[in-house]
């Protein structure tokens, strides 16, 4: 059984239409057809539609309530807790009589955290006062009882005293249900919506929300009865229809869901809209081709219908069509060259094109905007987290769960920022909350059962990911064999599975997995590095070779595809030794894709490999000016330390810091350098301890910080960082089945002999 959301009510809009008849009056002819417009999209469920129309007649009459109360209703629908929030402030200061925008208000006040309860009792005593009577007054004061830690039996009485008021409303029982639900209490949640419906047999709400609570219950035979209920009741209830759907998505029912999209079609007479959920359905169930063909289509007879833009744009992204999103985004942006999800989808492009400062930019221009934008700011943590910034990553996640705190995907973000700080067993930890939350979820106008579904598999499979990197192969295994049971076609899972191989040195398996992920998405370059690196590591070099040849060949005129596959030839040829060769596949890479960073990287390790270091400082800095990254300083930092030029390698590594203040490996060595030539301490101490913060699985940080101690005197600390990265070092290389440095041991052992221990027999 599925939790729901305390109190997430349902309001009947029985206010609008004297609230029209005010502004018909009052305003302007433009401001009353965008309000009547607004209202007619809000019925057909055209929320981003209604919402340009609602933010039209705000700007035709700054003062108009109705504008307001339009919009902070659309955005509830579209998921922007924080704009609903504003929006509901101003309906108010505009019409303080609009009692059901205070009572909204109030249960937003409530979601909260920590709840604004003397705020929300404010509103509900403004209400009450107007209107004795009015009902969602009396639910708003159940809700507080609830917020209010209040005994079960005093809350359930309150939303008993609202259901006697109009025992015909279906709005108070859901409420009574849902209360029960949050207590899990699922035969009281049963027999609460059953009364509703008893007092309101034809009421679509109900039978609807009746299927829903079956559906959750695992009850998939009552569950699709009561949506035929529903359907029967009003066979032109896109409620209905849309629940129907969804249930048989969710069931795996996908024949029915198909047909039952297309009678949604039919009831919405063809519109874009409902086809857009058509090409969402065949998007979801891995039949991209017809949902690219619906959306094609849209867009053929309704050319500025902007969503199908967005949707298909998106799509093409997912199929690295690069240029047929930049397609895309050209008509977007001259429809609109302030478009906030086009600049979204353009900043989605440049992170797949490994340009997160770019992204960067436009994710800056959307919250200039909108500064609360759940979307933008997702993407800019996931680009600041792309660029190494993981305090900046942190920030931006609480800021999404301060403005949109019942937002699920946010579970992913924290969950990739602990990966990227190397915090394996936090990652795990946030794994498993978030499958915890997508099981007690109720699907919403946020989270739809295909959504909830996703992130519990991408939950299931950060989860393996996890176990892999603490060395529990095994739980590993487990749950990305289940990630790939779940989503047999997705090449991604299978990539995962193969590390478990690979882990467990089985590289045939690993082999087989990474050949039928290319099968599945030739596209993939995880699955093509993949058979390359098995084929090395199985001392077949040849038909690496022979393998890159024919990528290349299906790659023809696509020069930063085939830039990749030389820069991976390259690799093949290192592997057997073969420095000339490589360097000619490095040339040719950088040649094809002058913006290629790894040709030049490699190409810059392979003449540090032979001993050529100017040649190899002069490829850095191509790099640099073509793009300052904090990982190209680093390694510029490195090569100088390497050749004793200890004032332009601390330069460096500064420059990288100051681009990135979260690189830990720069702050690592300039740690050490500091500390290894009589610098200041005290910011060695600072940048060491700063670089084991944020990825604690790496020997060497400890080895740092444990040699800052020493240097300042204080033997205690540095030992127990020492021996650290001495457990660390052997415990991953036990992993890999290598030999241990031997300068952690041999470090740890000069701090005991200071620290007056016995090294040989403490080591």
């Amino acid at each position: 059984m599925r939790e729901c959301q305390i109190f997430s009510f349902r309001f009947i809009p029985h206010s609008i239409l004297l609230c029209l008849s005010i502004f018909l009056v009052a305003c302007g002819h433009s401001t009353a057809s965008f309000l009547a417009k607004g209202e007619e999209y809000l019925q057909k469920r055209k929320f981003h539609d209604a919402m340009m129309q609602f933010r039209s007649a705000a700007e035709s009459d700054s003062g108009s309530a109705g504008a307001h109360w339009g919009l902070a209703r659309s955005y509830e629908n579209l998921g922007q807790f924080n704009e609903v929030l504003d929006e509901l402030r101003k309906t108010i200061e505009l019409d303080n009589t609009n009692l059901e925008a205070k009572a909204k208000l109030g249960s937003y006040f409530l979601l909260v955290q920590p709840p604004m309860i003397s705020e929300t009792e404010k509103l509900r005593d403004e209400i009450l006062a107007a209107d004795p009577k009015f009902i969602e007054g009396h639910i708003l004061t159940a809700t507080i009882m609830a917020a209010q830690g209040k005994p079960d039996a005093d809350v359930i009485a309150q939303v008993n005293k609202a259901i006697d008021l109009n025992p015909q409303r279906i709005e108070s029982y859901i409420s009574l249900e849902r209360m029960y639900m949050t207590r899990e209490k699922a035969p009281e949640a049963e027999a609460a919506i059953q009364r509703g419906i008893a007092a309101n047999p034809g009421s679509v709400t109900g039978l609807t929300e009746y299927g829903r609570f079956l559906m959750y219950a695992a009850r998939d035979a009552e569950a699709e009865a009561q949506f035929q209920k529903a359907i029967a009741a009003d066979g032109t209830s896109i409620d209905a229809h849309e629940s129907i759907a969804q249930f048989y998505v969710t069931s795996r029912q996908f024949e029915k869901a198909e047909a039952a999209y297309k009678n949604l079609i039919q009831v919405q007479d063809n519109s874009p809209e409902s086809r857009l959920e058509l090409a969402e359905f065949y998007s979801t169930t891995e039949r991209k081709d017809e949902a690219v063909a619906v959306l094609e289509q849209i867009i053929a007879d309704a050319p500025d219908y902007v969503l199908a833009r967005y949707r298909v744009g998106q799509m093409y992204l997912d199929r690295k069509e690069t240029a047929k999103v930049y397609e895309q985004l050209d008509v977007l942006l001259k429809i609109n060259d302030a478009d906030t999800q086009a600049l979204m989808l353009r900043s989605r492009a440049k992170m797949q094109d490994s340009k997160p400062d770019e992204a960067v930019k436009d994710i800056e221009d959307v919250l200039k905007q909108q500064p609360s934008n759940r979307d933008a700011l997702y993407l800019m943590a996931q680009a600041r987290l792309a660029l190494g910034q993981n305090d900046q990553a942190n920030a931006f996640i609480g800021d999404i769960e301060r403005f949109h705190p019942t937002f699920l995907k946010v579970g992913l973000l924290k969950i990739q920022a602990a990966f990227s700080a190397g915090d394996a067993q936090s990652a795990l930890k946030l794994s498993n909350e978030l499958i915890d939350k997508t099981s007690s979820a109720q699907p919403n106008a946020d989270n739809t059962p295909q959504i909830i579904l996703d992130l519990r598999i991408k939950g299931i499979s950060s989860r393996g990911l996890a176990y892999l990197d603490l060395g529990k192969l095994a739980e590993a295994k487990y749950d990305l064999q289940d990630v790939v049971r779940l989503t047999p076609r997705s090449s991604g899972a299978m990539v995962n599975l193969a590390k478990v191989f690979i882990a467990e040195r089985n590289a045939a398996a690993a082999l087989d997995l990474y050949e039928k992920a290319y099968a599945a998405d030739a596209k993939n370059f995880d699955a093509i590095s993949g058979i390359v690196n098995m084929a090395i590591q199985m001392g077949q070099t040849e038909k690496a070779h022979t393998r890159i040849a024919s990528f290349i060949d299906a790659n023809a005129g696509k020069g930063d595809v085939i830039a990749a596959l030389r820069y991976l030839n390259a690799t093949v040829f290192t592997a057997e030794k073969n420095n000339p060769a490589a360097e000619k596949e490095l040339l040719a890479a950088i040649e094809l894709d002058a913006d290629y960073l790894p040709a030049y990287s490699a190409y810059a390790s392979l003449l540090t490999s032979q001993n050529r270091t100017d040649e190899a400082l002069a490829q850095y800095k191509k790099v640099i000016e073509k793009k300052p990254a904090a990982q190209v300083y680093t390694m510029i930092g490195i090569l100088e330390d390497g050749r004793g030029n200890t004032a332009e390698a601390e330069a460096n590594y500064r420059k990288a810091l100051d681009i990135a203040p979260d690189s830990a490996i720069a702050a690592n060595n300039l740690a050490w350098l500091l500390a290894d030539h009589s610098g200041n301490l005290d910011e060695a101490l600072q940048l060491a301890s700063g670089a084991v913060a944020r990825n604690q699985n790496v020997a060497e940080y400890y080895d740092t910080l444990g040699w800052v101690y020493l240097k300042k005197g204080l033997t205690s600390p540095a030992v127990e960082q020492m021996k650290k990265a001495v457990a660390l070092e052997e415990s991953n290389a036990k992993k890999t089945g290598t030999t241990p440095k031997p300068d952690y041991r041999n470090r740890l052992a000069q701090a005991l002999a200071k620290a007056g221990g016995k090294p040989a027999a403490s080591v």
